[in-house]
């Protein structure tokens, strides 16, 4: 059973999974002092719908075009949980780069994200793209200050 909480969920993975951002829909489907870690526990986590932004713009460097197929979402009072495998192809060697993922999202009463953070194997995919577990750190350390 659909709720307007997964319903906000499902509409803001198409935005941000796609070949070019729409930042200012992105930054609608955020409350203002959203904040989102990329990697749990390792990455930072962004603090703030800007920021938010300008990290997701920072990462879209890295690759040309993102998709995500959504295999199950749940949710439980204000948290929805989704797992997904996540594509992008990568501007540099010009190759896909295939990850399941868990993302939990906090969606308050305004159906506004407000706490997004995605666990994923990051050894997975340095493997994939040749790089060391650390230089794939240092890629998805979070660059925007909090």
């Amino acid at each position: 059973m659909s709720n307007s909480k997964e319903t906000a969920v499902k509409e803001f993975l198409k935005l941000f999974h796609t070949a070019k951002l729409d930042l200012p829909s992105i930054r609608a489907a955020l409350a203002p002092d959203a904040r989102w870690q990329a990697v749990v526990p390792l990455a930072n986590v962004v603090y703030g719908a800007d920021a938010i932004c300008a990290e997701a713009e920072r990462q879209y460097r890295i690759y040309k075009d993102c998709d995500c197929e959504l295999l199950n979402i749940a949710s439980a009072g204000d948290t929805v949980f989704t797992e997904r495998v996540d594509r992008v192809r990568l501007i540099e060697g010009d190759r896909d780069v295939i990850t399941n993922v868990a993302g939990i999202f906090t969606v308050n009463d305004d159906d506004k994200i407000v706490f997004w953070r995605e666990y994923w194997d990051m050894l997975d995919i340095a493997g994939q793209i040749g790089i060391s577990g650390e230089d794939m750190r240092q890629l998805m350390d979070t660059q925007i200050a909090a």
